[in-house]
């Protein structure tokens, strides 16, 4: 029995350790490694947070370290409890979703495996805030804005450090359809909905209080596009 179980345990250390060095050996072999975002790049607070709700459930702006124990413990709990969901450590949405943005200096097609281990690095190495601000400036936002800073001062007329929870929520939210982001003006109804939405979920998350929530509800939608940007509405 005790012989038995010290197998498995070595087994186990052996799993780990060839996990990590695959992780290791396939990072020698990338070209190149992201490189931060400028720490003046960071998106502000209230923009920051509804963001991060976007691609991660959890309250807190943090990212876990993927190690091989974490990943052994996510599958291990994963197939154990078959939960309704997949729950992933913290922060990995948002780091594998930039190793599936980010393109090494020559350009190459990062293949499967690429991504993984740089999404792995990734954790181990940046910040909520430096995922976030590498993300926000590969959105796509119509009128051929990619940038979420830009976007606030195109459709709202404000600096992204003045946006209020519910503007923030609003320029977010406008990507969830290709016609809203096109002609804002012509989907308010639609838009104050799914804004109020986003609020709703973040609350439920942690990441506002129920005051900051009916506060930011409580503001109207109101878009602030220059004349020449505007568009004849599309048909319903």
């Amino acid at each position: 029995m005790g012989l038995g179980l010290c197998g498995l345990c070595l087994m186990f250390v052996g799993l780990l350790a060839a996990f990590e060095g695959w992780y290791r050996m396939t990072l020698r072999e990338l070209p190149s490694l992201p490189t931060p975002p400028d720490a003046t790049d960071r998106l502000p607070a209230n923009l920051a947070r509804v963001y991060w709700s976007l691609y991660e459930p959890w309250g807190s702006m943090t990212v876990k370290p993927m190690w091989p124990w974490t990943v052994a413990w996510t599958v291990t709990r994963i197939i154990v409890s078959r939960p309704s969901r997949m729950d992933v450590p913290p922060g990995w949405t948002l780091a594998d979703t930039v190793a599936r943005h980010w393109r090494p200096e020559d350009s190459h097609r990062i293949r499967w495996r690429e991504r993984l281990t740089i999404g792995i690095w990734l954790t181990r190495h940046w910040t909520a805030e430096e995922l976030l601000a590498f993300e926000a400036r590969r959105m796509p936002l119509g009128h051929g804005l990619r940038d979420l800073p830009e976007a606030a001062r195109h459709y709202l007329g404000r600096e992204a450090s003045d946006l209020t929870l519910a503007e923030a929520a609003l320029l977010v939210t406008m990507n969830d359809d290709p016609r809203w982001r096109k002609h804002p003006e012509c989907f308010i109804d639609r838009l104050q909905p799914r804004r109020d939405g986003r609020l709703r979920h973040m609350r439920m998350a942690g990441l506002m209080t129920p005051e900051e929530e009916a506060e930011a509800r409580a503001q109207p939608v109101v878009l602030a596009i220059a004349p020449l940007a505007r568009h004849p509405c599309p048909p319903p």
